[in-house]
């Protein structure tokens, strides 16, 4: 086992994340963060949003918000989630924001630590999402629910133009044929992110899974990449333990604030 020493750097991970928000976004500097914008896909919150958001006290906050939502309005659009900038406590920003529609959404970052022989499924194959574009697709629309606030054809439509990044290595998992899961590397310097690991409903999660999981930290070692970071949704403890048993730590939370569905814009 090679333990990687190399220790969690809170401000290369808000790049990263924000690097894979840009993959389909404009970006617009406003006076206390970034607004990134994307009119081919208004409804996907993980692209309509306020980042960097950076505060030096609460009182910052109504002229914040109104500049957001003017950005937002002038293009037809409705910010999706706001996400502080590294040294501007998510506190400042609760309060204000929770009056206005926006839930805090924690997720766990975790980092590897060690590279772990990981027991991937002979009956799993993985493949390059790129040369299997229809197979990609399939993992959306199985997983999808009626009820998700984004319909299924906007998810794949948004992740298979995320293909396009260079820096971004896609892979999906086939058994006999049917696709059952995917997974993503995206390197943004010397860092890089595990994305979207996800095993559709009729797959085993564990088999599936740990062979997804296998492939792409593969591909991290071959490109001797020295920051291998994911993150992990609160309250996901089946994806914590699968990243655990691989080799990573928690590392640390991140608080961003995501708009409710039932609720609108306004100052």
């Amino acid at each position: 086992t090679v333990v990687l020493q190399r220790q969690f750097d809170a401000a290369a991970w808000l790049r990263a994340v924000q690097a894979h928000c840009g993959q389909l976004c404009d970006k617009q500097t406003l006076g206390h963060g970034i607004a990134y914008t994307c009119k081919r896909f208004p409804s996907l919150p993980e692209v309509n949003q306020f980042r960097e958001v950076s505060l030096e006290t609460s009182a910052d906050l109504p002229v914040a918000f109104e500049q957001c939502e003017q950005c937002f309005a002038q293009q037809n659009l409705t910010c999706r989630g706001w996400t502080p900038a590294e040294g501007t406590p998510p506190t400042i920003l609760a309060d204000f924001l929770a009056r206005r529609g926006f839930v805090p959404r924690r997720t766990t970052i975790m980092r590897l630590t060690t590279w772990e022989a990981i027991q991937a499924d002979a009956a799993v194959r993985i493949l390059p999402a790129r040369a299997m574009r229809a197979a990609f697709r399939a993992t959306f629309v199985e997983s999808h629910s009626n009820q998700a606030a984004v319909d299924a054809e906007t998810l794949a439509d948004a992740a298979s133009e995320r293909l396009d990044d260079p820096q971004l290595d896609m892979f999906v998992a086939n058994i006999d044929g049917r696709p059952v899961g995917r997974i993503g590397l995206h390197q943004v310097g010397d860092i890089a992110r595990v994305v979207d690991l996800h095993v559709v409903p009729s797959a085993s999660p564990e088999k599936v899974g740990a062979s997804l999981l296998a492939h792409a930290l593969g591909l991290a070692r071959r490109l001797t990449i020295p920051m291998v970071l994911t993150q992990v949704p609160e309250g996901d403890e089946p994806l914590r333990m699968l990243f655990t048993r691989a080799g990573f730590v928690e590392d640390g939370q991140v608080v961003e604030f995501g708009r409710s569905t039932s609720s609108s814009p306004q100052s």
